[in-house]
């Protein structure tokens, strides 16, 4: 599609995004004078009668619908074997765009108005029989004028319509799907509820409510441990506003409010509705650091902050009791009844000095539990894998001076600082810390003393214990060996194995395998030696799953042009290093303050 190609009576002006599954253009209607916004399809999907089913049912789920706070469908219009979607053009920022500008929580008061507007547009079409599915801070459009459009119905689905999916597969993002959603179910109100939920947490403090080095130890998250706790670590947020909060990220489904505008009501974001887009502006006024202080307010004082901490631990105390079976909740009140009285019944010689100290360490972990959850985590080990060693880039075809150089590696390279450590899937930001004997689903033993093996660096037995689970198709054993064999620990270095075994991880859509992969190819060290095409496709691939080594690489590629399905742009090059950055990756700081300073982004 060329930039002055004409589709019906639609002009195209620009090309506003791509993604994994198409792009969208501005156009102009030539009939009735208006821009709008054309979606379409990448030309090798169209050949797909998956991604055509699914490209058509967002249309028919977007024509159901008719509200200021979802983006409204024109048209669907075909030309030739291609389908374009015509849709409102809005112009402004994605808010996980703004939340990444930003670097930071953004104001109570101007998150409630954003959530406001987006529980009006998905309580509607919850009234219209359709669930979103995907609801999360990308699909939240913040208008320049202050408005908030849910975007992408692309996996909804009408009530009472044929699932799509099979029995039993989720589909989502992982980091913003309810429980029930990561077990295969289909999902309801409940369930957009729950993303609705996270969206809401994720603003007001920062960081998403669970996190998780892959997407296995994010599930258990999810499943088995509760958020941390807002108050008093977010200032303005009162105990009632995370109660409702709290409750609305609730295991099970029947244990959340029962629609989206009770939850709207609970946490007060209704009663903003009628000044919800004055509160919000537009997305430049969200990143003025002065309207957060504003909507922060002032500094609570010592006593009314430890009343709010007791409140919200009472109120969180009380939440998992009433979470607990009939049977269970009778134990429990049987066995706070006995240590009530057990002092009475065996005597109490010592205790003052023993309460004291019990006194003491309550009082230090409301101090902890009340600290922010990211000033933990940068004190906290990071991930316990074993260090196997750095692979320096001898010669990398990407970042290399233009001169042509004559090295011959003879060991494998990558990136300064690469460790098995760092070849972790992560879809969070920032989050390092993780258990080491974190079972692996269908293959827990196995997996943990591989992990183990690892850890302890005897490197001859993580291989032999690894290589059997990699032929079973485990795609974290698989990267594994391929590491241990490109870096050649405790064994010489083969990289015909190494290539073999992370390529199959990375075809199974191991994120850091696919960002490796693409490592290997820009090195030379693939079968077939060199190949810069594979490098940016694999580098893509792991740059659209949040992996921050796709996205520093893919940002080198765009940076310097140097593939022949890649063009040069520094913008695109600038954002994705600002990307890896936001994970700490080495050198994305670096990379991106050259580009600034060089006047270029």
């Amino acid at each position: 599609m060329s930039d002055q190609r004409m589709i019906g009576h639609y002009r195209i002006v620009e090309l506003l995004g791509a993604g994994a599954m198409g792009k969208v253009h501005v156009a102009f209607d030539t009939f009735i004078d208006r821009e709008v916004a054309i979606k379409s399809l990448r030309a090798e999907l169209t050949q797909d009668p998956e991604f055509v089913g699914r490209f058509k049912a967002e249309a028919q789920s977007l024509a159901r619908l008719n509200h200021p706070n979802i983006t409204t469908l024109y048209s669907l219009l075909p030309d030739g074997n291609a389908l374009y979607m015509v849709m409102e053009l809005v112009r402004g920022r994605a808010l996980d765009d703004v939340l990444r500008d930003c670097g930071g929580p953004l104001g109570v008061k101007e998150s409630l108005a954003i959530i406001a507007q987006a529980a009006d547009g998905v309580a509607y079409a919850h009234q219209m029989g359709v669930i979103h599915r995907d609801i999360k801070p990308s699909n939240l459009m913040i208008g320049n004028d202050g408005r908030v459009k849910i975007m992408d119905f692309g996996i909804a689905r009408v009530q009472g319509s044929v699932r799509m999916t099979r029995a039993g597969t989720a589909i989502g993002t992982p980091l913003y799907m309810a429980p029930e959603q990561r077990r295969g179910s289909e999902g309801d109100e409940r369930s957009d509820l729950y993303s609705l939920a996270v969206v809401l947490y994720e603003i007001l403090s920062g960081a998403p409510p669970f996190a998780g080095l892959d997407e296995v130890e994010l599930l258990q998250a999810q499943i088995g441990k509760d958020p941390p706790p807002l108050v008093p670590r977010v200032v303005g947020v009162t105990p009632e506003l995370e109660a409702a909060l709290m409750k609305a990220l609730a295991k099970r489904p029947e244990q959340r409010y029962p629609s989206i505008r009770a939850f709207s009501d609970a946490i007060g974001a209704t009663s903003l509705r009628v000044d919800a887009t004055t509160i919000v502006q537009s997305p430049a006024h969200l990143l003025d650091r002065t309207t957060q202080t504003a909507s922060a307010g002032a500094a609570a004082s010592l006593p009314s902050v430890a009343l709010a901490v007791a409140r919200s631990r009472s109120t969180s105390l009380v939440r998992r009791f009433k979470s607990l079976h009939p049977a269970l909740q009778g134990v429990s009140v049987a066995i706070v009844a006995f240590a009530a009285v057990a002092p009475l019944l065996f005597g109490g010689g010592g205790d003052a000095e023993g309460g004291a100290k019990k006194h003491d360490e309550r009082i230090e972990r409301d101090r902890r539990a009340a600290e922010p959850e990211i000033d933990r985590r940068q004190t906290a080990k990071s991930y316990d894998y074993a260090q196997v060693g750095e692979i320096k880039p001898v010669r990398n075809e990407i970042d290399r001076p233009a001169v042509a150089t004559t090295d011959t590696p003879s060991k494998p390279k990558c990136n300064e600082g690469f460790s098995i450590a760092d070849c972790q899937p992560s879809s969070v930001p920032g989050q390092k810390t993780a258990t080491v004997e974190k079972a692996s689903l269908g293959s827990a033993g196995t997996i943990a003393d591989l992990r183990r093996a690892v850890k302890e660096k005897e490197f001859d037995r993580a291989f032999a214990i690894g290589e059997p689970l990699a032929e079973t198709g485990e795609r974290e054993a698989q990267f594994i060996v391929g590491m241990i064999s490109l870096k050649g620990q405790g064994r010489s270095q083969h990289l015909p194995t190494a290539f073999k075994w992370i390529k199959k991880a990375a075809e199974k859509e191991f994120p850091e395998a696919e960002a490796v992969l693409g490592n290997m190819y820009q090195n030379g060290d693939a079968d077939g030696g060199e190949n810069l095409d594979e490098a940016v496709r694999w580098f893509t691939k792991a740059a659209e799953q949040n992996n921050a080594r796709g996205q520093f690489w893919l940002g080198k590629a765009y940076e310097k042009g140097v593939s022949n399905v890649l063009k040069k742009d520094v913008r695109k090059a600038g954002d994705l290093y600002r990307l890896a950055k936001t994970q700490d990756f080495p050198g994305a700081a670096e990379a991106l303050e050259a580009l600034r300073k060089s006047g270029k982004y």
